[in-house]
């Protein structure tokens, strides 16, 4: 095929700038999702927003282009399509019998044909009001309209700036038809704008030379294929050890195109719940599935254990009024703890392994750090390095190639200036005082919770903090499916809330600074929750948002 069009691999639609670039060896790559939206009109399907459109469709033989765009993915089972169309002169046809009405009609077309010669073709062409003339063809313009699509499903909305057509249509249909999905096939995407007057233009998504418009020949068709690739580095989620004994997340996670579970909240928690016939039923879930595990804990009270501080106070923190506390962290200085921190760190990572080589060994949360004359000049977050620097060297006796979390996080938000991360040592950040309904991107949003932190000065933080670790080893740790921070931690639980285009949008922010690794918690999402609220679009969302965004790479 001789001639190219641009078109946008996948972008997320709320940043900046939609990225487009040209097919590579002219073929048009359609996006594949692991999920299929779950929502009752198509068109309202947050999906779409991650899926950057072709916006140019073209009338060389009237000297036009238009600005109609052409969106598409594919899931294991379903093709889907979007076109959103800008029309001031909407043409209907008046006392409409039947379908080869819309002839005469505006419309979208799409046309599906085995790769190779073309021969034998389908199309469906789509009024406005979401009426379909459909056909098989055989080349050239034998029609036999008596043939129809058994499994496609159309969507519309008339705007006051035009109309969208959503549809999809299933692979087996398409295959039975010798259109092959996996070796690739051939595809065209059209519009007809009609005029009270029967006057019309016509646009192909495929530039061609033609003099003419003909919808019906080879060379207004272009090669297509699914892009599969690997989804983002992480697409995770963290669970408490009780929602993972309730339920089958290993499972629900592979559908969702999840690919990483964080247990949670303490190592000796998490260890008993591992050694379970339950625990062992989630590992071997996850092996089955091919899902990494990790453990994302509450760690410093079981790493120094409070009960020793009977024996050498000097191992706990100093309060400001100069006193020995053991209610929360420790000395950073004191290297008789730090041993002891680090030894009890890598015994933990060596009988809980992450499949991924990522640990989570947290300090208290939010909680007052040393005083004492040595660590008073030293931040909370300057603080939990220096323990983390020490704790990733033990952990890497046990594994080589661990890597282990500075967590940004209330307390340890402002990054370490005066301490340097060692070899191994990730940033993970977790914006728990950010508000959800509005992304980070609007930087007025005030925040919320006790103490709220405007969007603002959270991507203040964010990008201060990647000046010391790296982007690309980064891990965002999000409240997007905390059931439990929407429920105040409280159960019953309550349905989560759930913002699709602020999560999108939020996406494109953290992939516009290079982190490529996302997880959530999803705590209370337990056999319980699914029960009371069985419908679940997040889910859907989240791994397929995330799933898309890794293809464009913004």
């Amino acid at each position: 095929m001789r001639n190219l069009f641009p078109v946008a691999l996948i972008a997320v639609a709320l940043s900046a700038s939609c990225s487009r670039s040209r097919v590579e060896a002219d073929v048009f790559r359609i996006p594949f999702s692991p999920a299929e939206p779950q929502t009752e009109d198509l068109l309202d399907a947050v999906v779409w927003e991650a899926i950057a459109p072709v916006e140019v469709f073209h009338a060389p033989w009237d000297d036009m282009d238009d600005s109609t765009s052409f969106r598409c993915f594919a899931t294991d089972s379903l093709f889907f399509f979007r076109f959103d169309v800008m029309e001031n002169t909407l043409t209907l046809e008046e006392g409409f019998k039947d379908e080869r009405d819309v002839e005469y009609e505006d419309r979208v077309e799409i046309f599906f044909s085995p790769a190779g010669k073309l021969k034998t073709y389908v199309g469906a062409e789509i009024d406005p009001m979401g009426r379909v003339m459909d056909y098989k063809c055989t080349y050239y313009r034998d029609f036999d309209y008596g043939w129809n699509f058994s499994t496609m499903e159309c969507f519309q909305r008339i705007t006051p700036s035009g109309y969208s057509i959503a549809g999809h249509v299933s692979w087996a249909e398409l295959e039975g038809l010798g259109i092959d999905i996996q070796k690739g096939f051939l595809m065209g995407a059209f519009r007809a704008d009609f005029r009270p007057d029967k006057s019309v233009n016509w646009y192909s998504l495929k530039l061609t030379s033609d003099e003419e418009a003909d919808f019906h020949q080879q060379n207004v068709f272009f090669e297509a294929e699914i892009c599969r690739e690997e989804p983002c580095q992480m697409a995770g989620v963290v669970l408490s050890v009780e929602d993972l004994a309730s339920y089958d997340w290993p499972e629900l996670a592979s559908r969702y195109g999840i690919n990483t579970i964080g247990t949670h909240i303490r190592p000796s928690q998490v260890l008993e719940f591992i050694s379970s016939e339950k625990g062992k039923a989630f590992l071997e879930g996850c092996s089955k599935y091919g899902l990494d595990v990790e453990h994302q804990l509450h760690a410093m009270g079981e790493l120094l254990p409070r009960e020793l501080f009977a024996e050498d106070s000097t191992m706990f923190r100093m309060d400001a009024e100069g006193r020995r506390t053991p209610d929360r962290n420790c000395c950073a200085h004191s290297e008789k703890a730090l041993e002891i921190i680090a030894s009890k760190a890598a015994w933990y990572a060596k009988a809980l392994p992450a499949t991924n080589h990522r640990y989570y060994f947290w300090l208290d949360d939010n909680s007052p750090v040393c005083s004492c004359p040595l660590c008073r000049e030293f931040s909370a977050s300057e603080q939990a390095l220096l323990i983390e620097n020490r704790m990733i060297k033990a952990i890497r006796e046990v594994d080589p190639e661990a890597m282990l979390a500075h967590l940004a996080y209330e307390g340890t938000m402002e990054p370490p200036r005066k301490v340097a991360p060692e070899e191994g040592i990730f940033l993970e950040f977790a914006p728990i005082d950010r508000q959800w309904d509005r992304p980070l991107a609007d930087l007025s949003a005030p925040g919320s919770r006790k103490h709220p932190m405007r969007h603002e000065e959270v991507l203040r933080l964010l990008d201060a903090n990647l000046e010391v670790f790296s982007a690309e080893d980064a891990v965002v740790l999000e409240y997007w499916l905390d059931v439990s921070l929407a429920s105040g931690w409280k159960k019953p639980a309550v349905n989560l809330p759930w913002h699709g285009d602020v999560f999108v949008s939020d996406i494109a922010t953290y992939m516009s600074r290079g982190i490529r690794n996302f997880t959530s918690f999803a705590v209370y999402m337990d056999s319980t929750y699914f029960k009371e609220y069985p419908f679940q679009p997040a889910l859907a969302d989240y791994g397929s948002v995330l799933y898309l965004c890794n293809l464009n790479r913004i």
